[in-house]
């Protein structure tokens, strides 16, 4: 289980980065750069013991990826979200199977809980 988690987390973080290096350094439209990244990730040839799940993570990931950068100050933060999502996404596992918007919620859920855990700590 800790190997499923870390190759999820592994994904999640690269989609994350990936995307937010294209929209912010490159200046490609936020949506262009997470259906990219998103694409590029279901190219690549993971083990069958993982299923579809590391490219899911992946796309999951550049839903994250495309927050703002005034939100994001260090790529230390985008590695917080994407422990988060990582973390959803194996809690969902088999939550609302079949139904489509899981991965976009994840990523949603991830970069709401990590700005609010920010804002939080800011005005303290």
């Amino acid at each position: 289980m800790l190997k499923f988690f870390l190759v999820k987390f592994i994904a999640f973080f690269i989609g994350c980065l990936l995307c937010f290096v294209l929209h912010t350094v490159f200046n490609i439209p936020a949506v262009i750069a997470a259906s990219s990244v998103g694409l590029a990730g279901s190219f690549i040839p993971f083990s069958q013991l993982f299923k579809n799940h590391p490219s899911a993570a992946i796309y999951a990931g550049s839903f994250a990826g495309m927050c703002s950068s005034s939100l994001i100050s260090s790529y230390w933060e985008l590695g917080f979200i994407s422990l988060i999502g990582a973390c959803l996404y194996v809690l969902t596992l088999n939550l609302f199977s079949g139904f489509g918007g899981k991965l976009g919620s994840i990523a949603f859920v991830s970069v709401t809980v990590f700005a609010l855990a920010k804002g939080s700590f800011l005005w303290q």
